[in-house]
């Protein structure tokens, strides 16, 4: 690989022209500022589990360097009690949508890991959406052919 210093060496040289050893230049520090931003960059695998199984209080958001968002939807999970727990069903729905659509960090690097491993994951996390809120509503409609045989 092509340092900053070799690249002058071919320029002093004539090997290559004042263009290309600004270009080269430039190509050089992309690649440097690139592999920076992939060493910062968060789990995407990691985050969304964390979403699925603690998004209600914002872990998630904490783990990703959203610290606003985090401390919002914590606030909110703490006063839930307080508000008949509504507040605590709006972030369980702001972290499913964070979970299904969020793909970089605040500083707009994309997340590290296997994107079918990530898309696996979101799948999977609708799918037992779905299946919770049918075995719910399987539930209420059981709850209500009970009330009407006692009847």
């Amino acid at each position: 690989m092509l340092d900053a210093e070799k690249l002058q060496e071919l320029k002093d040289k004539h090997i290559i022209s004042e263009e290309e050893l600004v270009e080269q230049k430039h190509r050089l520090a992309a690649r440097i500022i690139h592999k920076e931003d992939k060493s910062s960059a968060k789990n995407g695998i990691i985050y969304i589990l964390l979403a699925f199984f603690l998004g209600a209080i914002g872990i998630h958001n904490f783990y990703a360097r959203y610290w606003k968002r985090g401390l919002v939807q914590f606030g909110l999970a703490l006063m839930s009690p307080f508000m008949l727990f509504v507040p605590l069903l709006f972030t369980s729905f702001w972290a499913m949508a964070e979970l299904l659509f969020v793909n970089r960090g605040p500083d707009r690097v994309l997340f590290k890991g296997n994107r079918k491993i990530i898309w696996g994951l979101r799948i999977v996390a609708v799918l037992v959406l779905v299946l919770a809120f049918s075995s719910a509503d399987l539930v209420v409609q059981d709850m209500d052919m009970q009330m009407l045989a006692e009847i």
